[in-house]
């Protein structure tokens, strides 16, 4: 059975891509100055093709406030320890112009 749209019944598609959507339920990272705040059980239209995640008006509205609060009105749930890697000196450049170049 697919997921539709509450207000036509029609099959929710994704606007990023097109594909089939599905409900889930997500975590995010979401960066405030130099520190990491991890944001879970959070209700999403998940792409099944490009993963993209949409959220609706309300879940958008709650995840603003939190933000805007700078995390400080919740006690968290839970903290976890997060290993921090770099890429510097990882990175192998193509040798033409034409390879380097790159979307990234």
């Amino acid at each position: 059975m697919s997921e539709t749209n509450e207000t036509n019944l029609s099959p929710v598609t994704c606007p990023r891509c097109g594909e089939s959507m599905h409900s889930a339920t997500v975590k995010t990272a979401i960066w405030r100055d130099d520190r990491l705040f991890v944001v879970e059980d959070i209700p999403a239209q998940v792409c099944d093709s490009c993963l993209e995640q949409f959220y609706d008006e309300e879940t958008a509205d709650a995840l603003r406030r939190l933000t805007e609060e700078s995390f400080s009105s919740l006690k968290p749930k839970k903290e976890v320890l997060v290993p921090i890697f770099s890429l510097e000196g990882r990175i192998v450049r193509a040798s033409s112009s034409e390879e380097a170049c790159s979307d990234y």
